[in-house]
C-alpha cells in the first residue's frame, strides 16, 4: 500500500476513535516504511489514543526527529510531551520543550511547558512560561491558569487538535 493510503485509512480510524484498528494499521504503515515521519508520527498519535503511552512517546520523538519543518516539530513535540505527561515522565518533557523554544513556541508549547514546570518544581520556568502565555493570549492564559488551580483535567486533545498538521 502507498502512504497516502495509510494515511488516509488512519485518519478514519482516528476520526471513529477505533484506536485499535489505528495502531495495528500504523504497526503495518512504520513497517513498511521505517524511515517516514508521519508514519512514526501516526503509531505514536495512535498509541497515544490507544493509552499505549511508552511506545507513544518513543515513536513522538522518533518523528520529531524526522520533522523537516518548524510545525512538524511542533506537532511531534506536544504528542510527546502529552505521552511524557501520562508517564509522569516530567523531566524529559520540560527538556524537549526547552530544545523547541529556539526554534518556535505556540500556546500549546507554552502551556505543556508550565505544567512541566510545576510538575518538576521549577517555580521561575513556570512564572516565565505563564508570561508568555500571556502575552500570546491573555484570556487563554488566565482561563488555563484557572483551570489548573481547580484541578480539572487536561483536554489533551484540545491541544493536539491545534497543532495537528494531520488533517481530519
Amino acid at each position: 500500500m502507498k502512504p497516502e493510503a495509510y494515511q488516509k485509512q488512519l485518519i478514519i480510524y482516528l476520526n471513529n476513535k477505533s484506536y485499535g484498528q489505528a495502531y495495528d494499521l500504523a504497526r503495518q504503515y512504520l513497517a513498511e516504511y521505517p524511515d517516514d515521519m508521519v508514519a512514526h508520527f501516526l503509531l505514536a498519535k495512535s498509541a497515544l489514543w490507544a493509552e499505549k503511552y511508552e511506545e507513544a512517546a518513543l515513536e513522538a520523538r522518533k518523528a520529531f526527529n524526522l520533522a523537516r519543518n518548524e510545525a512538524d516539530m511542533v506537532m511531534c513535540a506536544v504528542h510527546a510531551c502529552i505521552a511524557y505527561y501520562r508517564l509522569q515522565q516530567y523531566g524529559k518533557g520540560f527538556e524537549l520543550l526547552k530544545s523547541l523554544e529556539s526554534v518556535r513556541t505556540c500556546e500549546e508549547t507554552e502551556q505543556l511547558a508550565f505544567l512541566f514546570s510545576l510538575a518538576i518544581g521549577n517555580d521561575w520556568e513556570a512564572r516565565r512560561h505563564f508570561d508568555s502565555m500571556m502575552n500570546i493570549d491573555s484570556d487563554a492564559a488566565m482561563g488555563f491558569l484557572q483551570e489548573v488551580a481547580e484541578g480539572a483535567q487536561i483536554d489533551y486533545e484540545k491541544l493536539v487538535r491545534k497543532t495537528d498538521r494531520i488533517t481530519y
